[in-house]
C-alpha cells in the first residue's frame, strides 16, 4: 500500500472521528447519511439539492432548527434521522451561515446599538469585521452584496437574530451618509419606488424597518425599484 493511499486513509478516519473538532461538512453523496451520526449532528438540506452534516450544538442562535429539533426530543436523537429542507437558503449562502454559527457555537454574539452610534467597523470586533468585510461584502466592494442580502433573508429565515441584525447594521453603514442618489447607485437602481411598492416592501421584509438603521434605511426602501440589466 503506498505511503499517499494510507495517509489518505488515516485522514479519511480522523476526519470521521472527530466530528466535533471538524464542525460541519457538505455530503459529497446527498441522501447517503452512513457516515452521519444523528446523536450528534442533523442533516440540512439546501435549495439547490447539496445537503450538510451540521452539528446539534452549533444550531443554538437559529430558532428555526432549535423549535423543530425540540419537536424529536432528546430520547429519540440517536435513532432519528433528522434531516431539515431549507426551501430559502442555497448551498453558497448557507456555508456563510455555517461559519458564523459555527464561530458563535460557545460564544455569545455582541449586541449593537440601534440606531449605529458610530460606523460599524468602529463598533465591530476584529472576527465580525472580517466576516462582514472580506466575505459578505466580496472584496470588500459595496457594490458587491449579494452574499450579504442572502445571508440576511437565511439568517431571518433560520430565526438568526444576531446574524440578521449584523447584516442589517451592514446595509445601514453602508448607506450612512449617502444621497439618494448616491444609494440608487450603490444598488443600480434607475427608478424609484411608488408609495404602493415602497409599502409592499415594508410588508415583505418588516424585520429591515425594525432593525433600527435610522433614516438612510428609509431612503433605501423608498429609492430601491429596478436595477440596471
Amino acid at each position: 500500500v503506498s505511503t499517499q493511499s494510507t495517509w489518505g486513509h488515516l485522514l479519511s478516519v480522523y476526519f470521521f472521528s472527530n466530528q466535533k473538532m471538524v464542525g460541519w461538512r457538505k455530503l459529497q453523496k446527498p441522501g447517503d447519511y452512513s457516515g452521519i451520526n444523528f446523536g450528534e449532528e442533523i442533516v440540512l438540506q439546501c435549495n439547490d439539492s447539496h445537503e450538510y452534516a451540521f452539528p446539534r450544538s452549533s444550531i443554538v442562535l437559529s430558532k428555526l432548527l432549535n423549535d423543530l429539533l425540540s419537536e424529536v426530543g432528546e430520547e429519540d436523537a440517536h435513532t432519528t434521522q433528522t434531516a431539515v429542507p431549507l426551501a430559502n437558503v442555497d448551498a453558497v449562502t448557507f456555508e456563510y451561515v455555517a461559519e458564523y454559527l459555527t464561530y458563535y457555537t460557545n460564544k455569545q454574539p455582541s449586541t449593537l446599538e440601534k440606531p449605529l452610534k458610530a460606523a460599524l467597523p468602529e463598533l465591530l470586533d476584529q472576527w465580525d469585521k472580517e466576516y462582514v468585510y472580506k466575505k459578505l461584502f466580496k472584496e470588500g466592494i459595496e457594490k458587491e452584496h449579494e452574499a450579504l442580502f442572502k445571508t440576511l433573508m437565511a439568517a431571518n429565515f433560520l430565526g438568526i437574530e444576531p446574524l440578521r441584525d449584523l447584516c442589517c447594521a451592514a446595509i445601514a453603514n453602508m448607506l450612512r451618509g449617502k444621497t439618494p442618489e448616491q444609494i440608487m447607485e450603490v444598488f443600480g437602481v434607475t427608478e424609484p419606488f411608488t408609495p404602493e411598492e415602497e409599502r409592499a416592501v415594508e410588508a415583505q421584509y418588516p424585520w429591515l424597518k425594525e432593525s433600527g438603521e435610522g433614516s438612510n434605511s428609509s431612503q433605501k426602501k423608498k429609492k430601491k425599484k429596478r436595477t440596471r440589466g
